[in-house]
């Protein structure tokens, strides 16, 4: 008994990391869904859902208004979730050059600010980011070239972290991995999810979301149940700073995997109505990676009673000195020191406990559905 302890939520993890990509590699082989990229200028609306982003709106407006796109198929909105800091006043000083205001009162969060300003959008594509992203000069022209091809519903963007802090490198090398699945997943044109800061979908295939839900997860779920092809474009970039501390990223992380798997289970009919090739994404790209730490909680427990056999010996010492060399990297985090090896094994143990954290305060009910503002805690 305690062999399977040990050895199935091993292969669960082997699985979700290692053989998830390989599999994703022989369908692209097999089925790779090539489709159009042209120039189009279509009507497009860009989002801004904004609270108490003072200290970055005037940045986010000028970014905004600097982006390469004919002004007059261009419309920005900018949707204030009842701000009690100077955001509007900043903002309001851009109403005569194109931004357009949306004030939510009272406050009810990111989703409800979007059901809110979606039905008055006039673009017939719409554009989603954060306050704290910039884009660069050619990201929108990048996004909207993909939608030439009328299978396409969702692109989403590439986001890129500035960051000279070790969390912020043990992300950029997450987020490498990432792209490496996105690129395979774009290639079938089924990508899974998206970054929030940067994504675009058709304005007729929006469906209004539940306010507790978070968007970068429902809405590629249910266009992708309309039939239609979700991709990656790498050449639509956005920046912003990754998170400066490590428990601003632990806090983050925590709140992205409660948030998603608050979604999952309020939408799994949709995602279990999906393709067999999505269900298949979701298990192993998402579903499985939120239980990693349990996963490795017992795999430690179950080791210990396995030690009459060497093998079982040595992988106990390799465990050990695993988690010996993430406690190093925390150490040497702490100290602003910057040892690659330490300081992944150090981010991979960080992030799965914060979503061990993040499963566990959505079982106790603490979950919110209103979101920190973009600048200290991103989407």
């Amino acid at each position: 008994m305690a062999q399977l302890f040990f050895w199935f939520p091993l292969s669960l993890i082997i699985l979700s990391y290692f053989g998830y990509p390989i599999i994703l590699t022989f369908l692209v082989y097999f089925k790779k869904k090539p489709y159009e990229k042209e120039k189009i200028e279509s009507d497009i609306t860009l989002l801004i859902p904004a609270h108490n982003e003072e200290k970055v709106i005037k940045e986010k407006m000028e970014n905004s208004l600097s982006l390469d796109y004919p002004k007059d198929k261009f419309e920005i909105l900018l949707i204030l979730d009842e701000c009690t800091d100077r955001t509007k006043e900043i903002a309001e000083q851009y109403v005569d050059r194109g931004i357009k205001i949306i004030e939510q009162k009272p406050r009810r969060g990111k989703m409800a600010a979007l059901n809110l300003a979606i039905p008055q959008a006039k673009g017939e594509i719409l554009i989603f980011t954060d306050a704290n992203s910039m884009y660069e000069k050619d990201a929108i022209k990048k996004l909207v070239r993909n939608f030439a091809d009328e299978r396409i519903g969702c692109v989403c963007g590439e986001l890129k972290y500035i960051s000279g802090t070790s969390v912020g490198e043990g992300e950029n090398l997450y987020w490498k991995y990432e792209k490496f699945l996105k690129t395979k997943e774009s290639q079938l044109q089924s990508l899974l999810v998206v970054n929030g800061s940067i994504y675009a979908i058709r304005k007729r295939l929006y469906e209004p979301i539940d306010e507790t839900l978070a968007d970068d997860f429902v809405n590629p779920m249910r266009i992708a149940r309309q039939g239609y092809g979700l991709v990656y474009e790498p050449e639509a970039i956005t920046v912003e700073k990754a998170a400066e501390t490590t428990k601003d990223e632990f806090n983050q992380k925590i709140r992205i995997t409660s948030q998603g798997l608050k979604a999952s289970f309020a939408i799994w009919k949709t995602i279990f109505s999906s393709s067999s090739l999505r269900i298949s994404q979701f298990i192993f790209h998402k579903f499985i990676r939120w239980f990693v730490c349990l996963f490795l909680i017992i795999i430690l427990v179950s080791n210990l009673f396995l030690l009459d056999h060497w093998f079982y010996q040595v992988t106990l010492f390799g465990q050990i000195l695993f988690y010996l060399f993430a406690l190093i990297g925390y150490l040497l985090t702490k100290k602003g020191i910057k040892i690659k090896i330490f300081n992944v094994l150090f981010y991979f143990c960080m992030v799965n406990l914060a979503s061990l954290i993040g499963l566990l305060k959505l079982l106790t009910g603490g979950v919110k559905g209103i979101w920190e503002k973009a600048e200290t805690t991103r989407k």
